[in-house]
Order: structure tokens, then sequence, then C-alpha cells
């Protein structure tokens, strides 16, 4: 039978104290009430833990030992508890988030940082991924919550449609197009588009939007990452199709144009596993992503 803890805490203030009666008062116990607890803890342990002399108390080499064993467990009860108690509210624990590349610039890390400040104890964890990737992830309940482009076809997830985001065409600064034609006048042009393994929610998008314009796009080359897309449009090896959203990277000599495509228009909901009760945490950043993001529907 281990120690309890009650009796760690009277010995830890007594400890600290060296004095019985101002012990019990900070306990709120009598006196003697203190004292037989302590005998109790000394019985178990099979020796004294402290010694009185004329000048007061003082701890014997095994309290001393248990002394330092104490102030942690005690500490580490209270902590434990205090985490539980947030916990509870939904202001600790750890939080996986799935994201993709419009949410990230359209505001993601300005909702995490809001978050963080607002939940100090909640571990963020947030990984890049397609919203095939998230939705399987959610039904495995490997995240918590997703930001997924609609429509998500699964009656394990529900979802709120919390932001608007539509392709854009993209090209070097040199290049010359129709923008009145929009994405039409770029029928016989090269395309450069991120993997398909990548994102094939997102790439067979752009296919789609493509054939609404009344073409197929003829793709030479694919990258990992919009940022080496948008370098390799900059350096006029052909043209690209992007989330609006990728204009805040920010990369110089390029330009943005309207795909006059209504097909080249989506939607992005925050999404969670629908199966059982949703946690706290979950609610409080759901909340926080409505809030924050909500507002960047156009």
């Amino acid at each position: 039978m281990g120690l309890e803890l009650n009796d760690l805490r009277s010995f830890l203030i007594l400890a600290e104290q060296l004095h019985f009666r101002r012990a019990a008062e900070i306990l709120h116990v009598s006196q003697p009430a203190l004292s037989k607890q302590i005998r109790r803890l000394e019985d178990r342990l099979g020796g004294p833990l402290l010694m009185r002399r004329s000048r007061g108390l003082h701890l014997t080499s095994a309290g001393q030992v248990l002394l330092q064993h104490a102030r942690r467990i005690v500490e580490d009860s209270e902590s434990a508890e205090r985490i539980t108690r947030l916990a509870l509210k939904g202001e600790a624990g750890t939080l996986r988030v799935g994201f993709g590349i419009a949410v990230l610039a359209r505001g993601l890390p300005n909702l995490m940082m809001r978050f963080r400040k607002r939940f100090p104890n909640v571990d963020l964890s947030v990984r890049n991924m397609s919203t095939s990737d998230q939705v399987e992830a959610l039904g495995e309940r490997s995240i918590d919550v997703g930001f997924v482009r609609l429509p998500v076809r699964s009656e394990e997830i529900e979802i709120i449609p919390i932001l608007n985001e539509r392709l854009m065409v993209v090209l070097s600064e040199q290049a010359a197009w129709d923008a009145k034609s929009g994405l039409a006048s770029l029928s016989g042009a090269p395309f450069i588009l991120p993997c398909r393994a990548d994102s094939a929610s997102f790439y067979d998008h752009v296919f789609r939007t493509c054939r609404a314009a009344g073409f197929v796009p003829r793709v030479v080359q694919e990258a990992d990452v919009f940022f080496t897309v948008l370098n390799l449009v900059r350096a006029g090896l052909g043209v690209s199709i992007a989330p609006s959203a990728v204009q805040l990277m920010r990369v110089p000599q390029i330009q943005f144009g309207e795909t006059r495509v209504p097909e080249a228009e989506w939607t992005i909901g925050i999404a969670w596993n629908r199966q059982g009760t949703r946690s706290v945490l979950v609610e409080n950043f759901i909340q926080m992503a409505r809030k924050l993001l909500t507002s960047s529907i156009r």
C-alpha cells in the first residue's frame, strides 16, 4: 500500500514550518490530529522522520529524503488536478488539426496564434494534408479537426462551411493574355501544377475548371509545393492555376488574373468526426475558427 497524498502534504507543511502549531494552522487541523498523522506515517515507514530538540524540530536523514520526494509528488498532484480541471473545460490537452494551402494563407496562422494565446495549456499539432487525407484521418481519429474542400461525402464527418475560395490564373509579368476572356485564352499554354499525388482534389478541380473553359490543360511540369510552381511561372516556363490565397506569398514578377469561369469557385469547411460527443476542446476551436475565418467569405 502506497503513501497517502494527504499524509505527504501534511508532512511537507510540517517539514517546511518545523513547528507543529504553525503547520496545524496552515492545514486547518488540530495539533494533536497532526501529531497523530505524522506518527502514523512514521509507523508505516518504520522509523522517525522528525526529531525534537531544544531549538525545535529537525528532520532526520530519512525525513530529508522523504521531503524531496514529497515535494515533487505534491506538486505533480496539484499540477495534474489543475490541468485536468482545465481539460474538462476544453482549455488543456492536445488538438490535432489538418489543413490545406488555401486556409493556411487565408488566416490559419492568425487563428493558431489567437487560440494559443487564449488557451496556453493546449498543445497544437498541425499537418498540411489534402482533403481526402483529412477525411481519412478524421475517420480514423488521427486528427481532431480538419479544413476540407467541399463537397465531402462521408457519413462520419460533420462540416460547417467557413470560407469561400477561387482559382486564379498565374502568369509571368511578361506573358500576354486576354484578361477579358480569362482562362479560355490560355487553352494552348503549357501548364505547371502541383503534383496530383499531393492533392488529388485540387488537381481534379483544375481540370474541371479548364474543361468548363473549353479545353484540357497541357501539363508540362509538376512541383511539390505552390512556392515552386510560382517561381517556375516567374521563370517563364509556363502558366498555372492556383488558389487566390497564394497571392499572399508575394512572389515577385508574376501576375494573377480571374478565370471568368464559375467552376473555379469552391467552399472550405471546418470538419470533425460526428461519432460520439464533440469534445469541449474541439468546440472551443471551432467557435474561434468560425469567428476569425468566416469574415473572409466574400
